[in-house]
C-alpha cells in the first residue's frame, strides 16, 4: 500500500511539474534554485520558443545566479547557457554568465571570451556615436557601490595620467541617490575625475551609456582589446611603480587630527603605532556560504599575530562591520567595528595612518596603497590575482588532493580550474581539492617580516635558499600570465619551499 502511494505521489509531482513547466511564473524559477537537481530536471522541458521571450530569458538568467549564489554552479551555468544561447543576451546578462565561469567552475578563458563578444557589440554601436566621445572614459555607479571598487578608481586615474588623458577625460556619471558605500574616500578619488551627475550635463545622450561604458570586470582597450582588471591594473601599477611616482591620495590635515583626537579618546596614548586588521567574514554580505565565502577567515586563527604587534608596543584596530564576530578584550586592541568610532571618514584615517594594514582578500585591503601603505594580505584568493603592490606581501591559501594528501604545486594553483575559481563545492566534487586557510603561525610570521621591513626589528634579510625560492616564484608567476609585484612572505617560502614548483 505504501509503495502505491508513493508511485502516485511521484507522479503526481510530476505531472504538476510538466504543467507549471508550460506555463511558467517567476516565483517558480526563484523556488528552483533551492533545488538544484529539479532544476535541472525541469530546464529541458522548457522550450527555446517561451526562452526568447524576455519573461523566458530573464528567469533563466536569475535563476542561474540563485543557483551560483548558492555555490551551485555547475547547474547554474546551465542556466546560464541555456539563455545566452538561445535568447539576446545583454552585457549584464553576459557579465552574469562569465562570472559563473571563471569564479564557479574556472572557466577564465571562456569567460573572458564570452566578455570579449560584449565588447565586440560595444564597439558597434560606438561607430554609430559621434567620433568625439569615443575617446572619453565613461565610468558609472559600479564604481561607488562598495569600498573595494571605490578603491580600484585609483588605477584608472593614473592609467589616465600614464596615458596623457586630462581630468576631463574620464568621466564618472553618478546620478543624484545613487549608493556610495564610502563617501570620504569616494570624493577623494573623484576630485581626479570629472564627476557629472545631471544627465543633462553628459557630453552625449545618455542612451549611449552603455556603448561607452569602461567595464570594471573586462575593459575594452582602445585597440579594441578586451581585457581583465587584474592584467591591465597590474600594467598600470608596475609602471606607476617604475617611475617613481608616489601616492596619489593624501589625507587631509583636518581629517588627520579629528581621527588621532578619536583614537586618543579610545585610550590610544600619544606617539603610539597601530596597525589596521580586515579579516573578512562577509556576513552582511549574505555571501558567507557562497562562492565568495571562499574569501573568508577564521578571525581567531589571527590572535597570534595580533599578540606579535602588541608585545611590540603597538595597537591593532579591527575593521569592519557590526555584524562580525566580536573579538576577546584584549591589551592594545579596540575592535573598531563594534565601537562608536565607527565613520567612512576614519575608515579611511585607519587605513592610511596604519604602520600597515593585515588584511584578506576584501575590499578594505585596497584603501592603504593609495596613501603609500604596505599590507600584509593574508588568506589570499584566488591564487591568480596576486596583489598588485610592490610594498605587499602575501600568503596565498592552499590547495589539497582530498585523495593523497599532496598540495597543489604553485604551478598548478595557476592553471584552470585552480587559478581562479572560487566554487569550494565544484573544487571539492568535481576536482577532489579542498582549500586550506592560512596556519595562525605563519600568519604571525608574515607580521613579523613587516615589521622587520619597516623597522620594527632586527632582520637578516633574505637567505640564499629565500631568494633562490623567491626567484623561481617570481618566474612562475611571470609565465603563467601573473607579473604582479606583491612578493610572497618569505614564511611562505620556506613553510612550503617543494610547492615553488
Amino acid at each position: 500500500m505504501s509503495q502505491s502511494i508513493v508511485r502516485r505521489a511521484a507522479d503526481f509531482a510530476f505531472r504538476q511539474a510538466i504543467k507549471i513547466a508550460k506555463r511558467p511564473s517567476r516565483l517558480f524559477f526563484l523556488a528552483l534554485s533551492f533545488w538544484p537537481r529539479f532544476a535541472s530536471f525541469v530546464l529541458p522541458m522548457l522550450s527555446d520558443h517561451w526562452i526568447r521571450t524576455t519573461n523566458g530569458k530573464t528567469s533563466c538568467i536569475e535563476t542561474g545566479y540563485h543557483l551560483f549564489q548558492r555555490d551551485y554552479p555547475v547547474e547554474a551555468w546551465q542556466w546560464f547557457e541555456r539563455a545566452l544561447r538561445v535568447g539576446s543576451p545583454t552585457a549584464d546578462d553576459n557579465l552574469f554568465g562569465a562570472i559563473c565561469l571563471y569564479h564557479g567552475l574556472g572557466r577564465f578563458r571562456d569567460a573572458m571570451s564570452l566578455l570579449g563578444r560584449t565588447n565586440e557589440r560595444g564597439i558597434a554601436e560606438t561607430k554609430v556615436l559621434d567620433p568625439a566621445n569615443n575617446s572619453v572614459r565613461v565610468l558609472d555607479g559600479f564604481w561607488a557601490r562598495h569600498i573595494g571598487n571605490t578603491a580600484e578608481l585609483d588605477y584608472i586615474i593614473k592609467l589616465g595620467i600614464l596615458e596623457g588623458r586630462s581630468r576631463d577625460d574620464t568621466i564618472l556619471f553618478l546620478p543624484p541617490g545613487s549608493p556610495i558605500a564610502n563617501r570620504f574616500l569616494f570624493q577623494q578619488l573623484a576630485a581626479h575625475l570629472r564627476l557629472i551627475e545631471d544627465p543633462a550635463d553628459l557630453p552625449f545622450d545618455v542612451s549611449a551609456m552603455r556603448a561607452l561604458r569602461y567595464d570594471p570586470l573586462a575593459p575594452r582597450m582602445p585597440d579594441g582589446t578586451t581585457v581583465y582588471i587584474w592584467e591591465i591594473a597590474g600594467k598600470t601599477y608596475a609602471r606607476w611603480h617604475q617611475e617613481g611616482r608616489g601616492p596619489l591620495l593624501s589625507l587631509p590635515s583636518d581629517t588627520e587630527a579629528r581621527g588621532w583626537e578619536a583614537l586618543h579618546r579610545a585610550g590610544v596614548p600619544q606617539g603610539a603605532w597601530f596597525v589596521a586588521m580586515h579579516v573578512r567574514e562577509g556576513r552582511w554580505y549574505g555571501h558567507n556560504t557562497g562562492p565568495r565565502g571562499i574569501l573568508n577567515a577564521d578571525i581567531t586563527t589571527y590572535l597570534p599575530a595580533i599578540a606579535e604587534i602588541t608585545r611590540r608596543g603597538g595597537w591593532v584596530l579591527r575593521m569592519g562591520d557590526p555584524g562580525m564576530k566580536p573579538l576577546p578584550a584584549l591589551p592594545n586592541v579596540i575592535d573598531y567595528c563594534h565601537s562608536e568610532l565607527r565613520a567612512d571618514w576614519m575608515d579611511v584615517f585607519i587605513a592610511s595612518r596604519c604602520r600597515f594594514m593585515l588584511a584578506t582578500s576584501s575590499g578594505p585591503a585596497y584603501i592603504p596603497p593609495l596613501y603609500g601603505v604596505p599590507s600584509v594580505l593574508t588568506n589570499w584568493w584566488p591564487p591568480a590575482q596576486r596583489p598588485w603592490h610592490a610594498s605587499d606581501i602575501f600568503i596565498p591559501k592552499l590547495m589539497r588532493r582530498t585523495a593523497s594528501g599532496r598540495y597543489l604545486s604553485l604551478s598548478e594553483t595557476l592553471t584552470e580550474p585552480f587559478s581562479y575559481c572560487h566554487s569550494r563545492r565544484y573544487l571539492v566534487d568535481h576536482e577532489g581539492v579542498h582549500v586550506e586557510d592560512n596556519d595562525p603561525e605563519v600568519i604571525r610570521a608574515a607580521v613579523e617580516e613587516m615589521l622587520m621591513r619597516l623597522g620594527g626589528g632586527t632582520s637578516d634579510g633574505d637567505s640564499t635558499e629565500v631568494s633562490d625560492l623567491r626567484a623561481r616564484a617570481e618566474a612562475i608567476y611571470s609565465s603563467h600570465g601573473a607579473p604582479e609585484m606583491g612578493q610572497l612572505a618569505r614564511v611562505f617560502l620556506r613553510y612550503y619551499a617543494s610547492l615553488i614548483a
